[in-house]
């Protein structure tokens, strides 16, 4: 029913935009994936909106992009598109894929968007998370409704200085879980400080809310008008609810912080985030400080050989401590914040069996019925590097590198001895001087005992028309 329903806004919307001769863009990308092991290489399948499954070791791909957008009411309200199909020639079953099908309107500094789409990829899609441990590209788009600020706006009598954003969508998971068809809740509010014309800083704040659903274990879960603002203001459950959120907060909810600061040196733009995961009062005290994922980003105007280059940073094995720990102020435990998991919410926080932050944590494999209990390794320490830039006007290359050491969860899953692991990715670009084509090679290799050792060899063909 969904598929349908996203396919006929797709065509509506391609038709709108051919009966309205306005401009808009579209790709068709036709791609062959190959492994040497069972499964390809993990930055084959990882950070690319969940496309392809982890069941073999071979994929041929074709894929179509949509994108447009048109003025209405007098040029004053914009409205925009977009959709991606994706068939998979690889895979048995659930060969044609939506990954993204979206509209939305736009209206001076608001926008109004619904559909499935993605967040905007960010640092030069070299991030092993985009810039933010719990906000990544690494899932299938689930379908939402967003009411956002179009990025930072201005805040009246102290514009020069300070600016704002805001963000808040509802969405539905359909995915097969523990909790069936659960409402996904999310909100962000960030502010930025223009210290001069070259330097800000930022501040934003992101949280996640999973309510509702159905579960075989518990039944019905608690919705209506009173118990959402109970879910989204973070209260604790009424007599309608489990005794676990009667005693914590209603719901699965988490959040991070991230902190920004961006500097322009004459041709240079450079960029320090700093990302850190809460899953509870404890994490949003900072009792698990030690737990960030720092990114350091640095661009250029185009052309040289290295443009964009990024490193990266991510440590998440405190956890506010062991789960025994005792709080000496309200003499309460806590710690063991058991991070993208969940006691009641059992599917964590994936998508169709892929993290919805960092890929690096990694989910339980899917059991018979298709479900993901979770993640069985979220205690992790890694080192990831990524850089692109030219060979020559119309070569270009992009190469990136991740070391993890993985330690497993603190209790269900603790890995012992230590699990290290090797990601790599080069890729190679040529762009035809009289064609509006592209070909690129790929190259991936991993070593660890996360995964089997695999190398993996991909080619593309994209075609812009």
């Amino acid at each position: 029913m969904r598929k349908s329903l996203l396919f006929i806004i797709f065509l509506l919307f391609t038709h709108l935009s051919f009966s309205q001769q306005n401009t808009f863009n579209t790709t068709i990308e036709a791609k062959g994936l190959s492994g040497s092991g069972n499964t390809l290489p993990f930055w084959f399948t990882h950070n690319q909106l969940g496309k392809y499954t982890t069941s073999s070791n071979l994929k041929l791909v074709t894929e179509g992009n949509l994108s447009g957008s048109f003025l209405l009411y007098k040029k004053k309200i914009k409205l925009s598109y977009g959709s991606e199909l994706l068939f998979c020639g690889s895979e048995n079953r659930d060969n044609v894929k939506i990954i993204q099908t979206y509209a939305g309107l736009s209206w001076r500094n608001i926008s109004l968007k619904a559909g499935a789409f993605a967040d905007e990829e960010v640092l030069g899609g070299l991030s092993a998370s985009n810039g933010n441990i719990l906000r990544s590209r690494n899932y299938r788009p689930y379908p939402k409704v967003s009411l956002s600020t179009n990025g930072y706006i201005q805040i009246p009598f102290v514009e020069k200085m300070f600016r704002f954003k805001a963000e808040y969508d509802e969405g539905i998971l359909e995915d097969n879980r523990i909790i069936r068809h659960p409402h996904i809740n999310h909100g962000m509010f960030g502010v930025q400080v223009l210290a001069n014309n070259t330097l800000r800083f930022s501040f934003e704040v992101n949280r996640y809310i999973f309510w509702g659903g159905f579960s075989q274990q518990y039944g019905q879960m608690p919705g209506g008008l009173k118990n959402y603002i109970r879910y989204v203001l973070g209260l604790k459950g009424g007599s309608d609810f489990l005794e676990t959120d009667k005693l914590n907060v209603a719901g699965n909810q988490l959040g991070s912080y991230l902190f920004t600061v961006e500097k322009e040196v004459g041709d240079y733009h450079m960029e320090l985030r700093i990302s850190h995961p809460f899953e509870d009062g404890s994490g949003m005290m900072l009792y698990n400080f030690k737990d960030n994922m720092y990114s350091f980003y640095v661009k250029k105007t185009p052309g040289s050989f290295i443009d964009e280059f990024l490193l990266e940073y991510l440590y998440s094995k405190n956890q506010s401590g062991n789960p025994c720990s005792i709080s000496d102020k309200w003499k309460l435990p806590y710690g063991g914040d058991n991070y993208f998991n969940h006691g009641v919410y059992g599917s964590g926080f994936t998508h169709l069996g892929y993290s919805m932050g960092t890929p690096l944590f990694t989910p339980v494999e899917k059991n018979a019925q298709g479900i993901t209990a979770g993640f069985k390794n979220n205690r992790v320490s890694a080192f990831h590097t990524g850089a692109k830039g030219y060979l020559s006007k119309q070569i270009s290359w992009k190469a990136m590198l991740t070391y993890s050491r993985n330690f497993g969860t603190y209790s269900n899953h603790p890995n012992n001895p230590v699990r290290r692991q090797i990601y790599s990715l080069l890729q190679m670009s040529w762009k035809s001087k009289s064609l509006p084509l592209t070909i690129s090679t790929i190259a991936a290799a991993d070593f660890g005992s996360m995964t089997e050792k695999q190398l993996g060899l991909g080619l593309s063909f994209k075609w812009e028309l």
